[in-house]
């Protein structure tokens, strides 16, 4: 096959830029920004999608990476929805009018904040996580506070020492964590030391600490140890939990409600 000329070598560079940035461009778009014809960006796009550079979609294009990111995003927030939304509209229920709430990442956590919308409940919510952000975003009377910081690689949250500085000079009534496992002796996980790192803050600065977790992650582990079980004040589980660890759990000192 011929190597493409100059010219569309260098629009190939610049379409895969803008991609590589996340936008999700038409086609009509790709065109005006390049001042080219649509037909000459179908055809780059089409030449790039042939080099498993890119996928095509309806009017435009995506990397294939951020296609994955978000299917694998989606297949973990489908998983035990049912049991997920009703710890979250639980969890909410916990927060009062004018309290300050801490959200960590996760797909549990996203579901408090979906009910938190629901109730409309003036509050205020600091989240490390762009997808519970992107839920309260706009949605008064809900103020949004997001946590500066990297996003880290793989998931759609903020680490580093930007998130722990400014979570040390936040305070909240509450905070929601989320959890990879919960072992009733070794305590809760996180999938990552930096993630992890940002949950223990959360967890020193509130006067009060609720895991939400579905009953899968009981008796769990996880890639990093987190939170020790006396840093919990209360778990948020759903009903299917084993009754021998809610109880091994409750003689330690953990308050656990089912829904």
């Amino acid at each position: 096959m011929p190597r493409p000329p100059d010219q569309a070598l260098h629009r190939q560079r610049e379409l895969m830029g803008m991609l590589a940035r996340g936008d999700r461009l038409s086609t009509v778009r790709l065109a005006s920004r390049l001042a080219v014809t649509p037909m000459t960006i179908r055809r780059d796009l089409d030449a790039l999608q042939r080099d498993g550079a890119l996928v095509r979609t309806h009017g435009g294009a995506v990397t294939p990476r951020r296609i994955t990111f978000a299917f694998a995003f989606e297949k973990r927030r489908q998983r035990h929805l049912a049991e997920k939304r009703r710890l979250g509209a639980e969890a909410a229920q916990r927060v009062r009018s004018g309290q300050t709430v801490f959200l960590d990442t996760g797909t549990t956590t996203l579901e408090v904040a979906r009910s938190l919308v629901a109730r409309a409940l003036p509050c205020r919510v600091a989240t490390s996580s762009l997808v519970v952000a992107s839920i309260l975003w706009g949605r008064p009377p809900v103020e949004l506070i997001l946590l500066g910081g990297r996003v880290r690689q793989g998931s759609p949250d903020l680490v580093g020492p930007g998130t722990e500085v400014m979570l040390d000079k936040l305070g909240a009534d509450i905070a929601f964590v989320g959890s990879e496992g919960l072992d009733p002796a070794l305590g809760s996980y996180a999938e990552d030391p930096e993630a992890a790192r940002v949950t223990r803050r959360m967890a020193a600065d509130a006067r009060r600490v609720v895991c939400v977790a579905d009953a899968s992650k009981l008796k769990r582990t996880g890639p990093v140890r987190c939170l020790a079980l006396s840093d919990l004040d209360e778990l948020i589980t759903d009903r299917t939990a084993d009754r021998s660890l809610v109880a091994e759990l409750r003689a330690r000192g953990v308050h656990v409600c089912l829904v």
